[in-house]
């Protein structure tokens, strides 16, 4: 398909033709009478006393003259019939009488035939008002009046004062359908404001932002303007009316001469109501433009050497920066089109990734009313896939307009689209149905999947397709999507997806299912616009799962249980088994004497004196005096117990002496679980024993 360029700079003469349409109606400047709905009648007062708009209008002509933007003031005359008054010259702008109504048609109209008529590559329809209009009653005549619905490449930049909300909601209707987006419809409630938004206007001409701000004498602003720069341009503007004031503006090779200065100030009108309109004072204002190496980062110094009191001032980077979009003539609804944008820096695609990274940079594109994301891509190239879902309003073109954008620029560029009928489309896939295959549900779940593929199918290489799902056994999902990589090639673009790829996703431990048979799985596919419903086409989905079953499901779980069972017996069988007391020992003697002279032998270092796996510390004590480890062969089995006790678990016949009478007597085997006394002389058989 055969595309075309539409460059901002293609075959017309640089510059924008801009047309201001000026409300030069009493009330600016008199009180007057606002009608309400019910029939009555509010005073209120006059909405730019100070003439804040003609102020604007002369910064505008003061920027513009002189270069290849050609600006023209068209003002209303006294009746709905009287043909616009069309000025160019700032004489002619300060003596613009008031009118004695406010008449959209005729101007709008004018600045139709101007902006058609002219030669400038731009062409720019600037409108300010502060009231509703007393020769139109439907506000969809505006755009056409304007030639705003015919001509794509028309922008427009819509100003409206209402110092009060009932005025506003009588004029706002009128203004909202002038502008193409909301960014190009500023409302204003104090005359203030007014500078500043011409000073923006004048910067939309020339595809930029301005920064705006105040100074005071002897204040200064610095600004470091960064590369691609060509001119600067410098507005400042007393805040209220005043003696005038000095500026001056320096950049790398010195001071800048200013460009236009004056004031808005006019002769007698004999206005009743506004009888010293003409008195000073007045205020003034002052414009300065200058070049700037586009090759290198420069820096530039606004000050304000003398003042009465506040000044105004907007600063405007003009870039030498061209948006251009690319966009096949014509193009079928439901039809996926690329499109492209670039920026063209001295005639030549620009590509500076640290510029696209910087000051916020943006780049948007909107089409037939929707906005189609941008994908930067190598080059400098800017791309996305466009589908229109509707014809064009009133059989007119769509528009593809592109916007580049940052804190100091906006750059924009239209292209034509013709919207043409919806493309054929017919559904071929295969296989159908599709069989996913049969296998055992797993405790971790699992994906099975196959492909399904249109590419025998009529346009589906053109036309975006949606893959419906419409239900799934308890316990699984289905899922569809396009292959990566299966996209169609169209010339030097890339198409639309040929493949599909169909899943069944099983959770874990799955109970059987199967389609057909439990549920009947079924995806469709059909155009993703609502034209192509009726032709949707359904894909059985065919597969068989056998349950996880108990152990293979919770094998691990049980696993988990026994190992964690078998740590705690470990665990247990090396702690809880209980010690004797590390002090702990015992004497041993064949008579009571030879107790008292026998050596201590620490518990703990005789056999089996320390404790073991699942096992308290004990002394097993033979009839001779020896310690054993086996229980059997001993006569007084020692135990330990908690808290480093101890107790007696076999001495048949143990005896002890009392220390009180002297005599030996027998321990009750209920003393046992007592344990031995320390000090206390033990006897078993002719065998001695003292515990320390």
């Amino acid at each position: 398909m055969n595309l075309i360029l539409s460059v901002a700079i293609a075959l017309a003469a640089p510059g924008t033709e801009i047309a201001l349409v000026l409300d030069n109606s009493c009330s600016m400047v008199v009180s007057y009478d606002l009608l309400e709905a019910d029939g009555r009648k509010t005073k209120l007062p006059p909405n730019d006393p100070e003439r804040a708009a003609v102020l604007g209008t002369l910064i505008v002509e003061g920027l513009a003259r002189g270069t290849a933007d050609r600006f023209t003031v068209l003002a209303f005359g006294d009746t709905a019939d009287a043909p616009a008054l069309m000025v160019t010259t700032a004489a002619d702008i300060r003596q613009l009488p008031p009118a004695n109504g406010t008449f959209f048609r005729n101007p709008l109209q004018e600045a139709k035939r101007r902006l058609e008529t002219s030669d400038r590559d731009g062409r720019l329809l600037l409108f300010f008002t502060d009231g509703a209009p007393n020769d139109m009653s439907d506000p969809a005549e505006g755009p056409t009046l304007a030639g705003l619905d015919t001509h794509p490449e028309f922008d427009s930049f819509i100003l409206g004062l209402y110092g009060s909300q009932q005025a506003r909601q009588q004029g706002e209707p009128f203004l909202r359908p002038l502008a193409r987006t909301t960014d190009d419809l500023v409302f204003m409630n104090d005359p203030t404001q007014v500078v500043a938004a011409f000073t923006r206007g004048y910067a939309r001409a020339l595809g930029s932002k301005p920064t705006v701000g105040t100074l005071r004498a002897g204040e200064s602003r610095v600004f470091d303007v960064p590369r691609y720069v060509v001119e600067l341009l410098a507005v400042t503007a007393s805040s209220k009316p005043g003696a005038e004031f000095t500026a001056a503006l320096a950049g790398p090779a010195g001071s800048v001469a200013a460009k236009a200065t004056g004031d808005n100030g006019c002769s007698d009108f004999h206005i009743r109501g506004a009888e010293k309109l003409c008195n000073p004072p007045r205020r003034h204002f002052a414009d300065f433009r200058a070049a700037n190496d586009p090759l290198v980062a420069s820096q530039w110094t606004l000050s304000l050497p003398s003042a009465p009191g506040e000044v105004e001032f907007g600063v405007i980077y003009r870039y030498d920066l061209v948006a251009s979009v690319v966009a096949p003539p014509s193009v079928q609804i439901g039809e996926a089109v690329a499109v492209s944008a670039q920026l063209l820096f001295h005639g030549q695609t620009f590509d500076d990734p640290a510029f696209f990274a910087a000051d916020g940079f943006a780049a948007t594109l909107e089409v037939g009313g929707q906005t189609v994301p941008l994908t930067a891509a190598p080059g400098g190239q800017f791309t996305g896939l466009w589908t229109p879902d509707a014809p064009a309003d009133a059989g007119h073109p769509a528009v593809a307009k592109v916007t580049f954008r940052n804190t100091w620029m906006e750059a924009t560029s239209r292209q034509p689209v013709i919207v043409e009928g919806y493309l054929d489309l017919v559904l071929r896939p295969t296989p159908s149905p599709v069989d996913l295959g049969s296998w055992v549900g797993q405790r971790g779940g699992g994906q099975h999947c196959a492909e399904i593929d249109l590419s025998g199918s009529t346009n589906v290489d053109r036309v975006p397709l949606k893959c419906d799902l419409d239900r799934a056994p308890a316990g699984f999902t289905v899922s569809c999507g396009p292959v990566p990589g299966s996209e169609a090639q169209l010339g030097n673009t890339i198409g639309q997806p040929l493949r599909y790829s169909v899943c069944l996703n099983a959770t874990g431990c799955c109970d059987a299912a199967s389609s057909p048979g439990t549920v009947d799985v079924n995806v469709s596919f059909k155009g993703a616009n609502a034209h192509y419903a009726e032709g949707a086409v359904v894909v059985p989905v065919h597969f068989n799962v056998e349950a996880t079953g108990f152990l293979r499901c919770w094998w691990p779980v049980l696993a988990s249980l026994a190992g964690a069972g078998f740590a705690l017996f470990v665990l247990v069988g090396l702690v809880r088994p209980y010690s004797f007391d590390p002090a702990s020992a015992v004497r041993i003697a064949g008579s009571e004497a030879g107790v008292k002279r026998a050596d201590a032998a620490n518990l703990r270092e005789r056999p089996g004196g320390k404790r073991g796996f699942y096992r308290n510390a004990r002394v097993c004590i033979t009839g001779d005096g020896n310690c054993v480890k086996s229980p059997r062969l001993a006569m007084l089995v020692l135990e330990a117990t908690p808290g480093l006790g101890n107790r007696i678990r076999k001495a048949g016949g143990m005896e002890r002496k009392n220390r009180s009478t002297g005599k030996w007597e027998l321990v009750p085997e209920a003393e046992f679980v007592m344990g031995v006394v320390p000090g206390v002389i033990y006897r078993l058989g002719s065998l001695h024993l003292k515990f320390e």
